[in-house]
């Protein structure tokens, strides 16, 4: 009887055992489906308000988008950094922050990128997008016509003014009191005696080049000294009559307050003339060309008069008894050491000038003239319009239409 009560215990005892290792194993099941739940509610929330965060971070950068759409100043109205801190969104906030990622600052160049970053929180949440603008930059309007002023153009009585490829055209008055060959475009017109092309008035108004694009040119050129008078020279890259030679041919000459004359003289390569109230004038004979494509040819601060004779006579070395081919100066592939060949007497190239413009005789040029000032055309002249400046305009005759998200630059940031 003893065993058999001994026996029944036992089994009594591993059934109680059996019950208890149940009872914790669904307790501690319970417990762990308890906080599995609570980790998965967590995290849904946690994702909600990640994604909500990034929803804010993305909003704040379009918000930045659209001011630099709205507002054509904006490199002057807003700051280098933060442009807007901690902005309730919903019930996220988010802070846009614009900068230059070059030089960080934004008001000193408009042919910089703009970096943007968005930073969007929400609860212990948060995310930042950031985004990089460009600069979609085109040639200056200008830039497709012969000649262009900033004022008024006058072709005088007895004149004729040809213009072969391109416009004449203004943001002032075209006064024409002679013979117009070819199109015109202006803001307004006065007597219109002979136009044989098209007339648009009023036409757009076309944006000139900054007057200060003349001082970049100068702080990288090489400076000549004042002579009164510049002839029977030859400035190349490789040549220069007054000391070292520029290689990119760029030349640079204050004429101290005095007018300058050049003629019968080769220049290939842009000569910049500082003559700031006083006259620069182009006579008898003249070969300018720019020695680089991307370079213009000519640059005046001042007045500027061109009353060469390009159809009565030719750049000659025999009359000037003078050498425009030497060695380091080529025509055409050619030098050589004799004074027997003729060059063309013409401007090649773009013309620009900070003053007034007077064309006289039977004037040529076959590029753009651009004037910051008044325009008058006596004599017989002709502008064959080169559209080589258009399609690769030079340094400072562009413009920056807008801005434009570059292509691959949307993109998480992790600190």
């Amino acid at each position: 009887m003893q065993m058999k009560k001994a026996h029944s215990s036992r089994r009594r005892g591993s059934v109680y055992l059996y019950v208890l290792a149940t009872s914790i194993l669904i307790t501690v099941i319970g417990l762990g489906a308890l906080m599995a739940s609570r980790i998965q509610m967590r995290s849904a929330r946690l994702t909600r308000d990640y994604a909500e965060a990034r929803t804010c971070a993305v909003s704040a950068v379009e918000w930045g988008l659209l001011c630099v759409q709205q507002d054509p100043n904006w490199r002057q109205t807003r700051p280098n950094g933060i442009w807007i801190q901690d902005q309730p969104l919903g019930s996220s906030r988010f802070t846009l922050e614009g900068v230059d990622p070059g030089d960080s600052q934004l008001n000193d160049s408009e042919y910089e990128p703009l970096l943007l970053t968005g930073i969007g929180t929400k609860g212990i949440t948060r995310h930042k997008t950031e985004v990089t603008l460009v600069p979609v930059i085109e040639p200056l309007v200008v830039l497709n016509t012969c000649i262009h002023g900033s004022g008024p153009v006058q072709i005088t009585t007895g004149g004729v003014l040809t213009v072969m490829g391109a416009p004449v055209s203004t943001n002032g008055q075209l006064d024409n009191d002679a013979t117009l060959d070819g199109d015109a475009e202006a803001q307004s017109v006065g007597d219109m005696v002979t136009v044989t092309g098209t007339l648009t008035v009023p036409a757009p108004v076309k944006r000139m080049p900054a007057a200060s694009v003349i001082t970049t040119y100068e702080s990288k050129a090489t400076t000549i000294p004042y002579v009164g008078t510049i002839e029977k020279i030859v400035l190349t890259p490789a040549c220069n009559p007054w000391g070292f030679a520029d290689p990119n041919g760029l030349y640079f000459l204050n004429t101290g307050g005095n007018d300058l004359l050049i003629r019968n003289a080769r220049i290939h390569g842009t000569l910049i003339i500082r003559a700031i109230g006083r006259t620069v004038t182009l006579d008898d004979a003249v070969f300018l060309q720019n020695y680089r494509s991307d370079l213009p040819t000519l640059l005046v601060e001042g007045n500027l008069h061109v009353i060469t004779h390009s159809v009565e006579e030719s750049l000659s070395e025999s009359v000037n008894m003078t050498n425009y081919n030497p060695a380091g100066a080529p025509y055409e592939g050619v030098y050589d050491s004799d004074t027997v060949d003729t060059y063309p007497n013409e401007i090649h190239g773009l013309i620009h000038l900070v003053g007034d413009l007077t064309l006289g005789q039977t004037a040529r040029v076959v590029g753009t003239i651009l004037c910051n000032g008044t325009i008058t055309c006596a004599g017989t002249n002709t502008i064959v319009h080169d559209p080589t400046f258009y399609a690769s305009p030079p340094e400072g005759y562009t413009s920056v239409e807008r801005m434009m998200v570059a292509p691959g630059s949307w993109r998480q940031v992790v600190d």
